[in-house]
């Protein structure tokens, strides 16, 4: 039998039970009908025929609304409350050390210190006091065979305050400085080896000052505003020559609406007991009228001038007389292109007094030396003449390349009287003796500085400067160009370097007529070009305390700020800076 056969024999299996049970038709039907639980009627599998007819309507309405706005106001109620005033913080400032302390050591045996000491931030006053001192005891050589004793010294005292007031403020100030000098130069020929004792040749000048001022405080123009200066200067080398100078000056301005008004007043009075020019007066007065704009301004005023003193005029004795001088004050300014191209022309003139608390400060060897005898100071450094500058016409051009470099050009022409130049004096050259001379002079000098990223700035500047005498030969030490370049680097304020480059041109320089010859000729000296580079670097390592070194002099030939005074060398210095 096959599998389809043994199907049908189990399906026949199971229902004939049934259809036995369905033929048997002698039982009677039970119509009873016992229900158990509430009878609930449902179709089993129903299934709908059809849906209800639905009827689709092709007219689409649009609803149509209609509304009306009445108004009427509406009154929220409220509580007022105070708003408090908003408190600006100003920002925080930084931190302000007291003061600092400099140190260092250098070759040529030359020690270095610099203190300040300042109160803190205050509305009220200000003070502070600054210490100075810089020196060298080494010996340099004049030539290959003579070395001499080349030492200095400066130092610097200042005490200084301010006392702020509503209006006004009130500021005091009195300074000392001591200069040290040694005639250490002089004609190499003529030097006798027992004349280089250091002691024998030093020169000393003590300059002590105090200087009050009163003035105002004023941010509105339209209010007087004033300063009032009392100076008083003492220079001492000996109790025979020593020098008195008080000065008042006073300076006021007034805005007149139509222009601002200005008016400078300066008194100075000169005392030198011990010689012929002893009493010496001399009065400014310059009054001038400026006007200011967003593109131009300008100034309109006049020098005027009285100086009473002994003058010596060529071919006549001296003679005490009071001089007029009279020298205009003009400016005009105006921008080209704001910020970018601003130029300036101008008229003026000036009076310079050259006294003696002044010139120590640019030729400290003005003295009388006599062979086999200690220098001795000189009646000339007492009595050299005022340079008078008569007129002066000048211009320029200001303003910034690109954001951060800036430009300045000028170019002057002056005539001047009894301009101060010096020779060497006619014995071994070791002091200067002042000559005087009248003539033209015609400068140009041109600065850039820029700043190359936030570590890298450099600056330069450069002057061209032409003499045309009147009696002297040469502008006796007087540059024809010179020039200075300055890079600054700082790496994140931790490590700053600078290096300078100094350029001078050829000077020319006087000297004789010998003493040892009959010639009346003067011999004349040139002194070369000189090309110098100092190099400085500092390490920060705190906010408060830095190390730092200097390289100075780094040149090929020596430097001759005088005739026969040849500089040091290379030098080397190296110390730290603590903040107090």
């Amino acid at each position: 039998m096959n599998m389809r056969m043994i199907k049908y024999i189990i399906l026949l299996f199971f229902f004939f039970p049934l259809l036995s049970n369905a033929q048997g038709g002698k039982e009677d039907i039970s119509r009873e009908v016992k229900l158990y639980n509430p009878f609930k009627p449902s179709l089993q599998k129903a299934g709908k025929i059809n849906f209800f007819p639905e009827l689709g309507d092709t007219l689409i309405e649009s609803p149509e609304f209609r509304y009306d706005i009445s108004p009427r106001s509406f009154m929220p109620g409220y509580d007022i409350k105070t708003i408090t005033a908003a408190r600006l913080q100003p920002d925080p400032l930084p931190k302000l050390y007291k003061g600092f302390l400099k140190l260092g050591f250098g070759n040529y045996f030359s020690p270095y210190g610099e203190l300040s000491i300042a109160s803190d931030r205050s509305r009220k006053s200000v003070g502070g006091l600054y210490l100075n001192h810089e020196s060298s005891y080494g010996k340099l050589k004049i030539n290959d065979a003579t070395s001499v004793y080349g030492g200095y010294m400066d130092n610097v005292a200042r005490l200084y305050g301010t006392k702020f007031f509503r209006r006004t403020a009130l500021s005091a100030n009195i300074d000392f400085n001591h200069i040290r000098r040694y005639a250490y130069g002089g004609d190499p020929v003529l030097l006798a080896p027992g004349e280089t004792d250091k002691d024998s040749l030093k020169i000393e000048y003590f300059n002590p000052q105090a200087n009050i001022a009163l003035y105002s405080t004023r941010l509105d123009s339209s209010k007087m505003q004033y300063d009032v200066d009392l100076n008083y200067n003492l220079l001492y080398q000996t109790s025979i020559y020593y020098q008195h100078l008080a000065a008042l000056k006073a300076d006021f301005g007034y805005d007149m609406k139509i222009f601002y008004a200005s008016l400078g007043l300066d008194y100075e009075m000169i005392t030198i007991p011990n010689i012929e020019d002893k009493f010496r007066h001399r009065v400014n007065l310059n009054p001038a009228i400026s006007k200011n704009s967003a593109n131009w301004n300008f100034k309109l005023g006049l020098k005027l001038t009285a100086n009473a003193r002994y003058y010596e005029d060529p071919g006549l004795p001296r003679e005490y007389k009071t001089r007029l001088l009279f020298h205009p004050d003009v400016l005009f300014r105006f921008s080209i292109i704001p910020s970018i191209l601003n130029m300036d022309v101008g008229l003026d003139g000036e009076y310079a007094d050259n006294n003696a608390s002044e010139i120590i400060y640019t030729n400290p060897f003005v003295i009388t030396h006599n062979p086999a005898a200690p220098v001795k100071p000189d009646d000339d450094l007492y009595t050299i003449l005022p340079t008078d500058t008569q007129l002066r016409l000048k211009g320029g051009l200001t303003g910034h390349a690109t954001k951060n470099t800036s430009y300045r050009l000028r170019a002057s022409y002056s005539m001047f009287r009894d301009m101060v130049f010096y020779e060497n004096d006619l014995f071994q050259g070791r002091g200067f003796d002042p000559l005087y001379d009248n003539g033209e002079l015609f400068e140009l000098k041109a600065e850039v500085s820029a700043k190359i990223n936030e570590e890298i700035s450099i600056s330069a500047r450069a002057g061209y400067y032409d003499y045309k005498m009147e009696s002297l030969d040469e502008p006796w030490h007087k540059p024809s160009w010179d020039g200075r370049m300055i890079m600054k680097y700082n790496l994140r304020d931790k490590i700053i370097a600078r290096a300078n480059v100094y350029a001078l041109s050829e000077r020319y320089a006087r000297f004789g007529p010998m003493p040892y010859s009959s010639s009346a000729d003067y011999s004349v000296n040139e002194l070369p070009m000189n090309i110098s580079l100092n190099i400085g670097l500092e390490y920060r390592y705190t906010r408060i305390l830095s190390f730092w070194a200097r390289l100075n002099n780094i040149s090929l030939n020596r430097y001759y700020e005088w005739n026969f005074y040849p500089s040091q060398r290379f030098l080397l210095m190296a110390g730290f800076s603590y903040s107090l």
